[in-house]
Parts: C-alpha cells; sequence; structure tokens
C-alpha cells in the first residue's frame, strides 16, 4: 500500500502524540495542526518543534478561521482527530464540526478518523452523567460526518488500560485507593481494557 499524507489534531495530547510518532514511523508524510489557541504553552510548542525535527510538517490553523482549516485539510489524504473529549479535562468533541465543515469543503480527504478511540457511543445510551455527555457529543458528530458523506473510520478502542487498571476502575483517579475500591453492578461484569499502542497501531494501519 502507498503512504498517505496525514494531518493529525490535536497532536500534543495524550493520544495525538502517539499518532503522530507512530505514523512518522510508518513513513507516513505526517502533518500535525498548530493552533494559535496554544498561547504561551511552552509544553505544547515544545512537542511540535520536536515533530518538526523528527520529520513532521507543521501546518498553522485555527477552529477560529473556517479558512485555515480548509487550506490545511487540502493538503493531506487523512485526517485524525484526537482532540480530548473527557468531560473532566478539556472538552472539544463539539469543535470537530467545524473540522466536518472543512473537511467538506476541501473535498479532498479520503478517509476522516474522529476523536473516538474509547467505548462505542451507540451503545451507551444508558450512559449516566456527567460522563455520558462526551457520548452524546460523539454522536452529534457522526451524524454531521455521515451526513456530509465524508469517507470515515470510528476507531473503538473500549477503555484504556492506563486509565483504568492502575487505579482498580476507580474514577477521579489514575493511582491505586488505599481506604476502599467501590465495586460497579455486582462485581461479575467482565470489561475489556487495552493497552494504549494497541489501538494506535490499529488508528495508523
Amino acid at each position: 500500500m502507498g503512504k498517505s499524507k496525514v494531518l493529525v489534531v490535536g497532536g500534543t495530547g495524550y493520544i495525538g502524540r502517539r499518532i503522530v510518532k507512530a505514523s512518522l514511523a510508518e513513513g507516513h508524510e505526517t502533518y500535525v495542526l498548530q493552533r494559535p489557541e496554544i498561547g504561551l504553552d511552552i509544553d505544547k510548542l515544545q512537542i511540535l518543534l520536536s515533530f518538526k525535527k523528527q520529520g513532521a510538517h507543521l501546518i498553522e490553523g485555527s477552529f477560529n478561521d473556517h479558512k485555515s482549516l480548509v487550506d490545511a485539510v487540502k493538503q493531506v489524504d487523512v485526517v485524525i482527530c484526537t482532540m480530548s473529549g473527557v468531560h473532566f479535562r478539556s472538552h472539544n468533541i463539539l469543535l470537530q464540526l467545524k473540522l466536518v465543515e472543512a473537511i467538506k469543503e476541501a473535498g479532498n480527504v479520503k478517509r476522516f478518523l474522529p476523536s473516538e478511540f474509547g467505548m462505542d457511543p451507540a451503545r451507551m445510551g444508558h450512559a449516566l452523567e456527567p460522563g455520558r455527555v462526551t457520548f452524546d457529543e460523539k454522536m452529534v458528530v457522526r451524524k454531521a460526518i455521515e451526513e456530509a458523506n465524508i469517507p470515515f473510520t470510528y476507531v473503538i478502542a473500549n477503555c484504556f488500560a492506563g486509565y483504568f487498571v492502575g487505579n482498580l476502575s476507580q474514577l477521579g483517579r489514575l493511582t491505586p485507593p488505599k481506604d476502599k475500591v467501590y465495586l460497579y453492578g455486582d462485581g461479575n461484569v467482565k470489561g475489556t481494557f487495552i493497552y494504549l499502542l494497541n489501538a494506535i497501531n490499529t488508528c495508523i494501519n
């Protein structure tokens, strides 16, 4: 198979920076959206510059500037969005609607992978607040993608081990609890966790 031109949106984040590295390692011509919204966040800037040193191309673009998004998208074949969608951190799922509009207008993208990478939102209608807002908003983005007839892939990786194994699946922390552990349901339901690199390899390949 030939190599693709891949644009990663959200490339400085938890999943994004790993996808950028995997894309480069696979030999794809890799682009990373450099958004002015990072402001004076020197850590993110250093990550972006390290990508450039490794061979990635930095493309300036903003969700507040539709033309800049269209121009960025026109340079690639594949767009992978890894923007945060968890309710307890930065929550940017619906910003992807602007990216969908840009991809639709550009008309050249062969594959779009929106920010999914977790549980299948189509099967999470029973989820409780505040977590369910993530699933509801992902479904809004899916609807927009499909109505725009954009070729897509949804990567469903279930729960990341990095977030759920070390803390024994206790919400609100990443380290093991020292006093008590909450069991969900009757404690007999099996869970599926994935090693992050498995999800990244699935996404790139």
